[in-house]
């Protein structure tokens, strides 16, 4: 069963922790624990959880998690 728009966002916080409290649309720059960890926790939560293979780069180059969740095909 794929996940809705609103699950996918609960699923990624859940998994990273530094995600928790932010907002749609906040810059990712601006959270305290945005770092290479967050990143690195956050391709394993797109690998394991959508089956899907996101690099470094991508992942840093998102500003907000709208962007991060833009990778999800079903986003598009």
């Amino acid at each position: 069963m794929a996940l809705d728009f609103s699950q996918e966002l609960a699923a990624l916080k859940a998994d990273v922790d530094a995600l928790s409290k932010a907002e749609l649309d906040t810059p990712l720059a601006s959270l305290a624990q945005w770092d290479s960890l967050t990143v690195l926790l956050t391709l394993s939560h797109f690998e394991h959880v959508h089956q899907l293979s996101l690099t470094g780069d991508q992942v840093r180059s998102c500003r907000t998690l709208r962007e991060l969740l833009s990778h999800l095909p079903s986003s598009s």
